[in-house]
C-alpha cells in the first residue's frame, strides 16, 4: 500500500503536477534606493562620472545597459539564459538607486507584504550594488 501511495506521488512530480510547489519560494524583492556615493577621499564626482563607473561596473557584472538617459540607466542581467532581469539605475553626483523594473522567470509576484520574487534576483542586484560602489571609490 505505502509503495504504490509513493509510486503515485513520483509519478505526480514528474509529470509536473506541483512543479509549482517545487520552484523556490519567494522572497521580499529588494531595491536599493537612495544610496549615498561616499569616497574615503571626499572627492566629489561629476554626473557624468557616476555615469561612466556605473556603466562600467554594469559590463563588468555581465549586466548589458539597455537605456541610457541623462540620470537613468536601464540595464538587463540574463541567468542561464533561462532567466532575466531588468532594473532602473537612477544616479545623480551625491546618489544612486537601483530599482526592479522587470523580469521573466523568475516568479515575480505582489502580495500583501509588497512584491516577492525568486532570490536570484537579489543576489544579481547586491552583486551590481557592490560593483557600482568598487566603481565609484576608484573613480
Amino acid at each position: 500500500m505505502k509503495t504504490g501511495i509513493l509510486a503515485a506521488a513520483v509519478l505526480a512530480l514528474t509529470l509536473g503536477l506541483g512543479g509549482e510547489a517545487l520552484a523556490r519560494r519567494g522572497v521580499a524583492l529588494q531595491n536599493y534606493d537612495n544610496i549615498p556615493i561616499v569616497r574615503a577621499d571626499n572627492k566629489v564626482l561629476t554626473d557624468a562620472k557616476v555615469r561612466e563607473a556605473v556603466v562600467k561596473a554594469a559590463q563588468i557584472s555581465k549586466w548589458i545597459v539597455d537605456q541610457d538617459a541623462p540620470g537613468l540607466l536601464v540595464a538587463t542581467d540574463s541567468i542561464k539564459g533561462k532567466h532575466s532581469l531588468t532594473v532602473e539605475v537612477k544616479y545623480s553626483a551625491t546618489q544612486f538607486s537601483i530599482d526592479y523594473r522587470d523580469s521573466s522567470n523568475l516568479n515575480y509576484a505582489t502580495g500583501p507584504g509588497g512584491p516577492v520574487i525568486h532570490p536570484a534576483y537579489n543576489k544579481e542586484v547586491k552583486a551590481l550594488l557592490d560593483s557600482i560602489n568598487a566603481g565609484l571609490r576608484s573613480a
